[in-house]
């Protein structure tokens, strides 16, 4: 996925985002985002038989993520 595609889920605040393009967003695999959900790091709700997460909590996550990471390196 390029950088084009994730700034368009990211610019989508609304609208929701499937297992897969959270995924992307975040960088990481589908598992690892239903690992997240079930340990409760992040919301989804369900649209028929399908998890769909907030492209804007997502964004978010995503956010607060990188900002951990890197106060980590910093004190490490």
């Amino acid at each position: 996925m390029n950088e084009i595609t994730l700034e368009a889920e990211v610019n989508r605040p609304h609208q929701d985002l499937t297992t897969l393009e959270a995924a992307r967003l975040l960088g990481v695999s589908k598992l690892h985002v239903i690992d997240l959900l079930e340990a409760g790091e992040i919301d989804y709700h369900m649209v028929g038989s399908d998890l769909m997460f907030n492209a804007a909590e997502i964004a978010s996550y995503k956010s607060d993520r990188e900002h951990r990471d890197s106060e980590s390196l910093v004190s490490a």
